[in-house]
């Protein structure tokens, strides 16, 4: 065959119709296989077109099994007899740009009487200068499309690659934005060539998250840092401002001012996502939105569960001081994953009031329940409600998990009770996505757990207790999680974080580290943790010396006198968990990429049409 036309719109499309026009007014078609989407045409039947570049067009066939109308016609151009040209939006709207089609039905029109010889002589250097403005003009309308210097006429690619995913964050832009079709993001190409400024047409304005300690971004901050540092660190004249000053002596359940994988998804589309409260520790709970933060839509805290108060690290509140006579063990044990005492608390016996308002003698740990409870209360969600702009990220279940575990390891319950407790905390999360469904969410990203018997952690206690942490995170948890939400809440994303954990464990040089986890010995397994001990946070808060939480951690900093507590020098970005089970800040970036990578497929799917 001289000329392989490949149709795609991030699911091939199948079976259309593709035409090929030369400037001599000549033109072929061919019907796209119905498996590959691949149109064929043979040297006899292009030299009937005369010299190169011609017009291609693709018209009807369908895409993961829905029609494609005809407002969806796509074009394209072929430079050489021979080879592969690509008919995707993205050549669409670089073959409206270079010819000055303008747009749909002004390429359309080119197409069916317009393409002259002398059109053809100018498409050359058109081509070119087309390619640099719908890449910028596609990086200006979303962030997340961003095709770098490749040519998208020739580019090889399949489904599930690189460029693949752009092809599918196009189209769920568009099917987040209320009208929008690709002659929208054409006005963006066409003010890019003129030097105007572009409209931004993101999927998602504002990110809104619910969660533990993986997305929490610093909402233990108050407290932490000073038990970090040895002092109060929480100084300036606003709360935001206070946060940052200290933020790099600890807060997050990272290698601190790390930031975490949310943080970084909200900073690709200008959004500056803070945590929705600063609270634990004894100190006075802050609602920061109470403060005039409208960012402050990060409500995930370490040691949460779905469902039910106490979380871990959670010892009472001043109102209902329960759980006072249980030692303040700060977050050694969330951090490391210590084995869960079976107590009264943990158990259900024990009620408390968990409002925001109260004091929390250790961490707050409201459940998800509770932070979506605070969320549709809060003053700057629409109507008390999600906006459509709104991502909104859920990431729970892990503390239950820990919770379960511990308690049947201590034989506190059965490990037929912890499963069915760990299937219920999954089914209530499903619960609490179809109550934020229901709030008018649109665009809902729903992270399974990683492999939680892979860690630090879970190597350092043996294979009893990895074996057990595995099975009920990713044989009773995730399963669970994945067929509710495929049964009972429609349009919803579900990323699996398993397939990335076992990627980077299997081969950590690929993505740039060096240390993973070392099973040799117990203490060589706590010793794969990025974190070293801080002497001074064991005496404040009682953090464990063997195996010390990542809430109490820093980077070394000569500005502000930080000596730091990591194990070895960029320690932050070499090693995968900054403590027993939470990633350190080059793991949080290798997840967002995986994230931003996985988006547009997963959003394309779940916001698509059901195929008929």
């Amino acid at each position: 065959m001289a000329l392989t036309v490949p149709v795609s719109a991030g699911y091939p499309v199948l079976g259309s119709t593709v035409t090929v026009k030369g400037a001599n007014g000549a033109s072929i078609s061919a019907k796209g296989d119905a498996s590959t989407g691949i149109a064929s045409f043979t040297t006899s039947q292009v030299s009937s077109l005369g010299n190169p570049p011609y017009l291609v067009k693709s018209t009807g066939g369908k895409a993961n099994g829905v029609t494609v109308p005809v407002s969806s016609d796509y074009y394209s151009i072929a430079t050489a007899t021979t080879g592969r040209v690509n008919v995707t939006p993205i050549t669409h709207l670089l073959a409206v740009q270079a010819t000055g089609a303008t747009n749909l039905t002004g390429i359309s029109n080119l197409f069916a009487s317009g393409f002259t010889p002398a059109k053809a002589a100018a498409l050359p250097p058109a081509i070119l200068a087309a390619r640099i403005h719908v890449a910028n003009a596609l990086k200006a309308t979303n962030p997340l499309i961003d095709i770098g210097d490749v040519d998208p006429l020739t580019v090889i690619f399949v489904y599930g690659d690189s460029h693949d995913k752009f092809l599918d964050a196009i189209a769920s832009t568009l099917a987040s934005n209320l009208d929008a079709t690709l002659d929208t993001i054409q006005m963006n190409v066409t003010a890019v060539a003129k030097n105007e400024t572009p409209t931004p047409l993101i999927s998602f304005q504002r990110l809104v998250v619910f969660g533990d300690s993986l997305s929490d971004g610093g909402a233990y901050t108050v407290w932490a840092s000073g038990a970090a540092s040895g002092a109060n660190r929480f100084v300036g004249t606003t709360p935001l401002q206070m946060l940052a000053a200290a933020a790099p002596y600890g807060g997050k359940f990272t290698t601190n001012p790390g930031t975490v994988w949310v943080e970084n998804l909200a900073a690709t589309v200008g959004y500056d996502l803070k945590p929705a409260n600063l609270m634990g520790g004894a100190q006075s709970s802050m609602d920061l939105s109470k403060f005039g933060c409208t960012t402050c839509t990060n409500y995930a805290q370490g040691g949460s569960r779905v469902a039910l108060q106490p979380g871990i690290g959670n010892v009472g509140t001043t109102a209902n001081p329960v759980n006072v006579a249980f030692p303040l063990a700060g977050f050694a044990g969330n951090a490391a994953g210590a084995p869960v005492a079976a107590n009264p608390v943990l158990l259900g016996a024990a009620l408390a009031d968990y409002t925001v308002t109260n004091t929390f003698l250790g961490a707050s740990t409201l459940p998800v329940t509770q932070q979506i409870d605070q969320h549709l209360a809060s003053t700057y969600t629409t109507e008390g409600k999600f906006a459509a702009t709104d991502l909104v990220i859920v990431l729970a279940g892990a503390n239950d998990v820990f919770t379960q575990a511990g308690l049947a390891g201590a034989k506190a319950i059965t490990g037929d009770a912890a499963g069915q407790a760990v299937a219920t905390a999954a089914s209530a999360l499903v619960a609490q996505v179809a109550r934020i469904k229901a709030a008018g969410a649109k665009n809902i990203l729903v992270v399974g757990l990683p492999d939680m018997g892979v860690n630090p952690y879970a190597a350092a206690n043996g294979a009893a207790t990895a074996g057990a942490l595995t099975y009920f995170s990713l044989n009773v948890f995730n399963p669970t999680l994945k067929a509710g939400l495929a049964s009972s809440v429609s349009g919803v994303a579900y990323l699996d974080p398993v397939p990335l954990f076992s990627a980077v464990v299997a081969a950590p040089g690929a993505y740039g580290f060096t240390k993973v986890v070392d099973s040799t010995s117990s203490a060589s397994a706590l010793e794969s943790a990025a974190c070293g001990p801080n002497v001074i946070a064991q005496h404040a808060v009682g953090d464990s010396a063997a195996s010390p939480s990542s809430l109490y951690c820093s980077v070394a900093n000569s500005t502000l006198s930080i000596v730091g507590t990591l194990r070895a020098l960029f320690a932050d970005e070499s090693y995968v968990f900054a403590d027993g089970v939470h990633p350190t800040t080059k793991m949080h970036k290798v997840l967002t990429q995986y994230v931003r990578e996985k988006m547009g497929d997963l959003f394309a799917a779940s916001l698509a049409p059901a195929a008929p």
